[in-house]
């Protein structure tokens, strides 16, 4: 990375690219030495902005600072520090400024998007206006995906690709991954588990058992019962459950295949096991869920 200059690039987005979920529009690596004048004045009018009056985007931005630190402010936030390993969301048509630090400059990567996935984020409130620093923890993973975006843009600067777009949600999903605090004590527990659940996901179209999966992690049927209570709040048989029908909804959704097949093909032993769970868990058979799909 030492080696890398300062790079931008500003992609062509046709009417095809506009209807993919998500479009990237521009992306860049930029290098502000301590001191350094900020921003550059090359950049397209629509993007430059003077940080002492600040800027709206037409679109949505990412910002992920690999060195150095500096601040950010929005009309939704008070002044914020930015520092190393920060990730920031700008908002399209939402008022902000930034900086780097004159003391300390930074590097940073950043990459424009637009699309019905992002509005979709924020209408989850996995994005909002009033929230948009992270700190992912896979920063390395980060920092590849970003520099895998730069090389393919640097050999086709005038061409927009759905791999572009691929690699755009890596980095969205790197960024907004949360993964569940587990206290130290459940740390090996927490293993044991996720092995078990892989399993179940693995194996849920068969008639696996408790203790078929029990026996593959290496514990007994009830110490495996306890630590799921502990860390995933319910049962083996729970997951196995909701693995199934979880399988079952997707087939009924999206295919014709006989309700007999599907309960097979999801892990139930018979059309009749699949009818009970369905009108336990979702108060419908599988009959009404296909026709309300």
């Amino acid at each position: 990375m030492e080696q890398r200059l300062k790079f931008y690039d500003y992609l062509p987005v046709s009417e095809t690219e506009l209807d993919w979920g998500l479009y990237v529009t521009a992306l860049g690596f930029n290098r502000v030495l301590p001191g350094e004048v900020f921003p550059s004045p090359k950049h397209p009018i629509t993007y430059q902005f003077d940080p002492a009056q600040g800027r709206c985007l037409p679109e949505y931005q990412l910002l992920f600072l690999t060195q150095g630190k500096g601040t950010f402010s929005s009309e939704k936030i008070n002044l914020q520090t930015l520092s190393e390993g920060n990730v920031l969301i700008l908002f399209p048509d939402i008022w902000h400024t930034y900086r780097p630090d004159p003391t300390t400059g930074w590097e940073d990567y950043w990459i424009g998007f637009n699309g019905s996935y992002a509005y979709e984020l924020c209408r989850r409130n996995v994005l909002t206006h009033e929230k948009p620093l992270f700190q992912p923890k896979r920063t390395q993973d980060l920092r590849n995906a970003f520099d895998r975006l730069l090389e393919l843009v640097q050999s086709k600067p005038t061409q927009n690709s759905m791999q572009y777009s691929a690699i755009a949600l890596e980095i969205l999903a790197l960024t907004i991954e949360k993964k569940p605090e587990i206290k130290e004590e459940l740390q090996g527990k927490a293993g044991i588990v996720e092995e078990a659940i892989r399993l179940i996901w693995g194996w849920s179209y068969r008639a696996v058992s408790v203790e078929d999966i029990a026996q593959n992690v290496g514990v007994n049927r009830r110490t495996l019962e306890r630590y799921f209570r502990e860390i995933r709040n319910r049962s083996i048989l729970d997951e196995i459950i909701y693995c199934r029908l979880t399988r079952a909804r997707r087939l009924l959704e999206n295919t014709r295949i006989p309700i007999s097949r599907i309960a097979l093909m999801a892990g139930f032993t018979s059309t009749q096991q699949l009818r009970h769970n369905f009108l336990q868990f979702l108060k419908k058979t599988p009959e009404q869920f296909r026709r309300s799909s």
